[in-house]
This record gives structure tokens, C-alpha cells and sequence, in this order.
């Protein structure tokens, strides 16, 4: 009786091991595929930023009234939007890290310009409980830099 238990015991937690291993599998290549699309789209924005013929023909169509200089910015910082969606999707920048990149974004004039115009295309086409946290990390800071200025209380 002592070995069938044995045996049953084996065989549940070997088929749990493989559970978790097929599990992890699939997230491993689930994060490397999200991370090849980030690089594509980095690859994109570099060459569309570079040559001036592929700026007239973005589909970002409320975006054509930027001139060379704008639209470079736009590209930039949304290559870094792009860029920390990842990290935080992966674990490599914690939220509250990127609570501190969003304020610091937002504090100037390009990362409050480039939120503007692209947040609700980012909204539209946010995939997951990731792209929407960062929406909203980013949402939070773009508010908190168009506010007043409050004085602290003592």
C-alpha cells in the first residue's frame, strides 16, 4: 500500500511539474514574441524617422500637420513609450520606477505634446491589463503636470 502511494504521489507531482514547466514555456515564448514586435517597432519608427519620404505617409493621420523636427520628437518619444511598456511588461522597470519615468516625461513640453496627441491611440489599441497600466501610469503624470501647481501643507 505504501509503494502505490508512493508511486500516485510521484506521478501527481511529476504531472505537476510538467503542468508548470509547459506553463512557463508558454509564457517565455509569449514574452519573447511581445519583445521581437517591440523591436520591429523600434526598427519602424528608426527608419521612418530617418527618411523624410516615409514621415508624409505615417498612419498616424491627425500627426501630418507636424513638421520634420515635431514628428522626430513624436517618433522619439514614442519609441520611449514603446520601449517602457516593455520593461514594464517584463519586470524590468517595477511601477513605481516608471511612476517616476512618467512624471519625468511628462515635465516637459515634448512628453506632455506627444501624450496629447497619442493617448487615445494608445488607449484604442491597448491589448492588455500591461498596455493599460502603463496608459494609466502615463494618464496620472500627464494630469499631475497640467495641474497647477498646489502648495504643500504644512
Amino acid at each position: 500500500m505504501k509503494n502505490k502511494t508512493l508511486t500516485a504521489s510521484g506521478l501527481l507531482l511529476g504531472a505537476g511539474l510538467g503542468a508548470a514547466h509547459l506553463a512557463l514555456t508558454v509564457r517565455h515564448h509569449r514574452e519573447k514574441t511581445h519583445l521581437r514586435f517591440v523591436r520591429l517597432h523600434a526598427d519602424l519608427l528608426r527608419d521612418t524617422a530617418a527618411d523624410p519620404r516615409l514621415n508624409e505617409n505615417t498612419n498616424y493621420g491627425e500627426f501630418v500637420d507636424l513638421d520634420d523636427d515635431a514628428r522626430a520628437r513624436f517618433m522619439n518619444a514614442n519609441a520611449w513609450v514603446t520601449l517602457w511598456g516593455a520593461m514594464l511588461r517584463m519586470g524590468y522597470l517595477p511601477r513605481a520606477s516608471m511612476q517616476q519615468v512618467a512624471a519625468e516625461f511628462m515635465s516637459g513640453p515634448v512628453g506632455q505634446a506627444f501624450w496629447k496627441r497619442a493617448r487615445n491611440h494608445r488607449r484604442v489599441t491597448a491589448r492588455d491589463k500591461y498596455d493599460e497600466r502603463l496608459n494609466d501610469l502615463l494618464n496620472e503624470a500627464y494630469a499631475h503636470a497640467e495641474a497647477p501647481s498646489q502648495p504643500v501643507a504644512a
